[in-house]
């Protein structure tokens, strides 16, 4: 069974109270038993919990705070990116060159998940592409995390105009998770 850090459950559960606070309460009904289990515990951050509590808790978000289209998902993505990447992973933005901001992006990985490989590869000077693989419990609300997150990601950098989207997903029987984002190199005000 796959793994998630806790810190992305806190991150979860941090950016709901931050934004909207009056909407915890109508969250933790619509959850299963199993997950309302672990959110009335206290949940570490560098402690593993199953990864089925993150979609379940994206798509409950995604329900209150947005339309219920998954959309939402992306946003909070690029939300936890901002917070993950203006702290603990601060290192991960020191550089310009895409290739060396992908490569140390990829570390962060790890770092949330027991299973699955992700990797980045540049298929021109404005175009990546993300796989994730061997993670065939991925569901879309965390695909859409993880979309925004890396958007969020690109534009910290010294690109904009991102744009991205969804090429295959293991959830809906591919092989394999590939994203794809484009973009541009920031021009100088």
């Amino acid at each position: 069974m796959a793994q998630v850090k806790g810190v992305l459950i806190l991150g979860l559960i941090k950016f709901v109270k931050k934004g909207l606070k009056e909407s915890m309460p109508k969250i933790m009904p619509m959850l299963s038993a199993d997950t309302k289990k672990y959110m009335e515990e206290h949940i570490s951050p560098a402690s593993w919990y199953p990864y089925k509590i993150l979609p379940e808790l994206l798509r409950v978000v995604d329900k209150i705070m947005g339309s219920g289209d998954l959309s939402f998902c992306i946003e909070q993505g690029r939300l936890s990116a901002q917070r993950d990447l203006s702290t603990i992973f601060s290192s991960v933005l020191d550089s310009s060159s895409p290739e060396v901001l992908i490569r140390r992006a990829m570390t962060v990985w790890s770092s949330y998940y027991d299973v699955g490989k992700a990797e980045m590869n540049i298929l021109s000077g404005s175009e990546i592409s993300m796989i994730i693989r061997d993670f065939p419990e991925i569901d879309m609300a965390h695909v859409k995390s993880t979309q925004g997150w890396i958007e969020q990601l690109l534009m910290m950098t010294k690109f904009e105009e991102v744009k991205s989207g969804i090429i295959k997903c293991q959830c809906t029987g591919d092989p394999l998770t590939e994203l794809r984002f484009t973009f541009k190199p920031r021009t100088a005000n």
